[in-house]
């Protein structure tokens, strides 16, 4: 058993939080949720890391898991923490500017599912058992920490209707089609493709990666114009430090020594 239940390392500029109660699936509970808060808010202080990852370790047996969700057996004990720190901790992972990958495999539901869809990016596997049960199990789809609303918007309504109303169980490869994941692979190269696509990220210009997070955070919520318009007030939040012209030689230069 984890003497923590939020395991945390580093691989160069990427981070890790990995939710480890494996005797319980990862179920997240009250102390969970708050490592897993502190280790995100870290995160958005810490300029080093460039990108991070959430994940979940395996169960016992070995079987790879993410989480079976929210710790009901605390819930029903009268555990529940006040305040709803789960839809604190989706809206810092969803506000923070610092891109995040939710790397799925095994069990990825309600609870779970709504911190993975608060990541910028999911990189599932392809027998990877993702459900959203809220509707089914607590008698609200609604959920309490964004699970219809983000769902909607990722998935499109129809697609998140499919899902909370019939409490369907989805794998890697359907979540792709949908658009729930960015990338599906099997479970064994899933580690290796989660890494290369964070170290992508993380080699990019820092400044660049914050301004294209504010404004495509918002983007959907605007019009074209407004789009267009925020993007000029971005840009001036969050200067590159040199023109455009300087970034073309710099290209240039560049393409001469390779």
């Amino acid at each position: 058993m984890s003497e923590r239940p939020v395991e945390i390392e580093n691989d160069g500029a990427v981070r890790v939080l990995r939710m480890s109660r494996p005797e319980r699936l990862n179920a997240i509970n009250a102390r969970m949720l708050e490592e897993l808060t502190v280790g995100v808010k870290e995160i958005g202080r810490d300029r080093s890391v460039r990108c991070f990852i959430l994940t979940g370790a395996p169960r016992a047996d070995g079987r790879p898991c993410f989480s079976a969700g929210d710790d009901l057996k605390e819930a029903a004990a009268g555990g529940t923490p006040r305040g709803n720190p789960g839809l604190r901790l989706t809206n810092l992972i969803d506000d923070l500017l610092t891109p995040s990958i939710a790397v799925v495999d095994g069990v990825c539901t309600t609870g779970a599912l709504e911190l993975a869809m608060a990541c910028d990016l999911r990189v599932v596997s392809e027998t990877a058992q993702i459900s959203d049960w809220h509707l089914a199990r607590l008698g609200s789809g609604l959920g309490g920490w964004g699970a219809s609303t983000r769902l909607a918007r990722l998935v499109g309504v129809a697609q998140a209707k499919d899902i909370i109303l019939t409490g369907k169980t989805i794998d890697g490869h359907e979540a792709l089609r949908i658009g729930l994941a960015q990338r599906c692979c099997p479970s064994a190269s899933l580690w290796d493709e989660a890494l290369q696509m964070a170290h992508a990220v993380a080699g990019m210009q820092a400044q660049g990666v914050r301004a294209t997070m504010a404004h495509l955070s918002r983007v959907a919520d605007l019009s074209k114009e407004e789009a267009l318009s925020f993007a000029s007030q971005v840009q001036e939040w969050f200067p590159s430090g040199g023109t455009f012209e300087d970034a073309a030689k710099a290209v240039l230069e560049r393409g001469a020594d390779d």
